[in-house]
């Protein structure tokens, strides 16, 4: 196995590009003696008038902080979908241009590199990171900027206002927090039969907060019991105090949507404290490659997981075999992040948003163009926004569990309540 600190010293030497500028339209200006000269350029389609020489398509990634397992993921996956599209000639025949910043997982730094991308570098689209708290702090800025923002950040106060209405330049690629903290509920209560539940996550992450409500309304309401909800805060590195209090509790199960860092404190402590018998479900952060992260795997252990697709589905193979081809740290699939497939698509539906405003430049074109998506076949499954909260319609996902270290593909599942 190759080591996969080769990959995040890769990501972090990422090159911070020089500004490239405003797109240039192609414009015909005849002179007042050139009748003819007038007459064809009116006859031309407005949508060739106005095609541009390059569209620059951005990216805010952390390739360095806390969360860069996934921010080199993500980048990585938009660098293979701007290769692929580049190679058939561009977005309708116009190439495409990536610049992607690494924000080390803080919110500032991501809304200066936003507003980089899009006062200097003339971004039309921009990739955005799987972290909700990012999301979350760029939500008024994209407002005012008007440059669309298409990320994996599944806090759906990220794309859905308080009022019910969408944050108008925000989309998500992936299912949203709630409906992933009930579809990880459901499996724990209505499949595992798991009654008396514990709840274990970071108060400051908004990614595993904004799971927790709609898990425990879940496990109420299905006749379940949360016996113990116990928190910590980024930074903290020892949890045996509140391991040992769900221990205690009589708990059956722990709902831990925590980021890799902490996922990997907690299988130690779990093992160290005689609890890894104990099933935990836990987010997509415990998706590959989280397990070629450890100096041993075999530590974790009944721990399931819900991934948006499987890695031997047909539509990845191509996929992987390129991700395989490119990157000096990947052997197998088991060393490529679902991340990677959220990226692709985020920019394949940036592309197709990109069409659909007949290649407009314009982020407010753009967003509609996005909304107009209703069905597109992605890595990840058929995607399509809905209009009325830029949140992808329709998506499953499948269930993982990790015994010893190896995972398995236990099929995919959607509850009742969300067919």
């Amino acid at each position: 196995m190759k080591k996969i600190l080769a990959g995040l010293l890769a990501g972090c030497m990422l090159f911070s590009m020089t500004a490239c500028g405003g797109t240039k339209e192609t414009s015909s200006t005849p002179a007042a003696d050139a009748p003819a000269a007038e007459a064809s350029a009116a006859e031309a389609p407005a949508a060739e008038a106005a095609k541009p020489e390059k569209i620059v398509i951005g990216g805010i990634q952390d390739l360095s902080g806390g969360s860069s397992v996934s921010g080199v993921a993500m980048n990585r996956g938009a660098e293979l979908a701007i290769a692929d599209i580049n190679a058939l000639g561009g977005i309708n025949g116009v190439p495409v241009e990536y610049i992607c910043y690494d924000v080390k997982g803080d919110p500032q730094e991501a809304i200066n590199a936003y507003n980089r991308l899009c006062d200097q570098d003339k971004a039309s689209v921009v990739i955005g990171p799987p972290i909700s708290n990012i999301g979350l702090a760029l939500t008024e800025t994209a407002a005012q900027k008007k440059v669309p923002i298409v990320g994996a950040f599944i806090d759906s106060r990220v794309t859905k206002k308080e009022d019910g209405k969408p944050q108008d330049y925000m989309f998500l690629v992936q299912p949203t927090n709630e409906q992933s903290g009930i579809i990880q509920a459901s499996y724990l209560v209505d499949v595992l039969g798991k009654k008396k539940v514990a709840i274990f996550y970071d108060q400051t992450n908004a990614f595993g907060v904004s799971q927790v409500k709609a898990f425990k309304e879940y496990v109420t309401s299905a006749g379940g019991e949360i016996v113990s909800e116990q928190i910590f805060k980024s930074g903290d590195v020892d949890f045996k105090t509140q391991l040992t209090k769900i221990k205690e509790s009589g708990a059956e199960g722990i709902f831990a949507p925590n980021y890799p860092k902490d996922n990997t404190l907690y299988c130690n402590q779990m093992k160290q404290l005689g609890m890894d018998n104990l099933i935990t479900m836990g987010g997509l952060e415990f998706a590959p490659p989280f397990l070629t992260t450890l100096p041993d795997p075999t530590i974790v252990n009944n721990v399931y997981f819900a991934l948006n697709c499987a890695f031997d589905e047909p539509q990845l193979q191509d996929l992987n075999k390129a991700y395989i081809d490119k990157y000096d740290d990947a052997d197998t699939v088991d060393d490529i992040s679902v991340k990677v497939y959220l990226a692709y698509d985020a920019v394949m539906l940036a592309a197709e948003g990109i069409k659909n405003a007949n290649m407009s430049t314009s982020g407010e074109d753009i967003k509609a163009g996005l909304e107009a998506i209703e069905f597109l076949e992605c890595k990840s499954g058929n995607i399509g926004f809905s209009p009325e909260t830029h949140q992808p319609k329709g998506l499953s996902m499948v269930m993982y569990k990790i015994t010893d270290g190896v995972n398995e593909n236990l099929g995919r599942y959607v509850p009742e309540i969300l067919k």
